[in-house]
């Protein structure tokens, strides 16, 4: 079932600060019994290295820092991972592209990598919102300083299905997906489960502008009917994940429920950090023209305000902008 992982790919980007993403990846493969490929990934020189560099030439000192890092990279492994069989990489290129493709290559289903941190990577966007957006398969971005024990996770699922009829079935598929592997993520750190869905019936924006007039009484009474609505839809996923699991996992889960009233942008973070989420998986972008669990700039907003672990995943029927590599 999904949330099983078979080949695993880390990715650095610096030689320092990067045991606790390492730490994670090796975790995470043991429980899975995964194979696991440690990548080094540096930006390529500029084509006019060489005027900078009078002793070496322009290729010679490319290859000589490839070198350098992969020694690196095996010189780390020991203190790293111990017995645990680990593929080790280095990766030199100028953009996030070629890693996908790389990712795509190479048939990775999960990629860890420790969260850009900094205020103007969340100002402007980051390498991680790349890989976030662009690579097919589930992204996982350690936050620094509480990947020791994920004791609780949390699934944002969207179970708002009024839309036309063929995005239905991908969006029910995809709030499967992101309950089944937060499900996993909470059976392998033994940790809390809590389940959040974001539901209004009139945008917030609209009723404070005044913009359209709103009998009270029978927007409560749609609100009840919303709710209801989407309590029972999550009643019906959890019995699906309950079939799929071993026979008495959900009932040690206990997932709890939160099915709260608001504005999606803010409310799924605050609910997320109510409950002191440790991560929060959430379904990021969807193929061209069906929209996924929750689309670009309410994603995007969401993930800005969480300082936790984030498992990206995609919608089935996803297709990278990323285009393979020519051979």
């Amino acid at each position: 079932m999904k949330g099983n992982f078979n080949k695993i790919l880390c990715v650095l980007t610096d030689t320092h600060k990067q045991d606790e993403v390492v730490a994670q990846a090796l975790h995470i493969a043991k429980n899975h019994q995964a194979e696991l490929t440690i990548l080094l990934k540096l930006e390529a020189l500029p084509p006019n290295a060489h005027m900078v560099m009078q002793s070496f030439a322009y290729l010679e000192k490319q290859s000589s820092i490839e070198s350098a890092a992969q020694a690196w990279l095996d010189g780390q492994l020991k203190a790293w991972v111990g017995d645990y069989p680990v593929t080790t990489d280095v990766h030199i290129g100028q953009s996030y592209v070629e890693l996908v493709q790389h990712i795509m290559v190479h048939h990775y289903d999960l990629v860890l990598k420790l969260s850009d941190s900094g205020f103007i990577e969340r100002l402007f966007g980051s390498d991680d919102f790349t890989l976030l957006r662009k690579c097919p398969v589930p992204v996982w971005i350690v936050h620094p300083g509480n990947s020791q024990q994920y004791d609780t996770v949390v699934a944002a699922l969207d179970l708002n299905y009024h839309y036309p009829e063929h995005e239905i079935s991908v969006r029910r598929k995809l709030n499967m997906d992101i309950l089944r592997y937060a499900a996993q993520i909470a059976l392998m750190e033994f940790s809390q489960l809590h389940i959040v869905h974001v539901y209004d019936a009139v945008p917030e924006s609209i009723l404070r502008g005044d913009f359209i007039s709103v009998d009270e009484n029978s927007l409560e009474a749609d609100l009840q009917t919303i709710y209801a609505e989407r309590e029972k839809e999550l009643a019906r996923l959890l019995g699906e994940l309950d079939k799929e699991l071993h026979e008495g996992a959900l009932e040690s889960l206990n997932p709890q429920q939160h099915i709260v009233r608001g504005y999606p942008r803010r409310e799924i973070a605050a609910t997320a950090k109510s409950v002191d989420a440790k991560a929060v998986v959430i379904g990021t972008v969807a193929r061209l023209g069906v929209p996924g669990f929750i689309m670009g700039g309410t994603a995007e907003e969401t993930i800005h305000q969480l300082d936790c672990a984030l498992l990206g995943i995609k919608p089935d029927g996803f297709v990278s902008p990323v285009s393979m590599p020519d051979n």
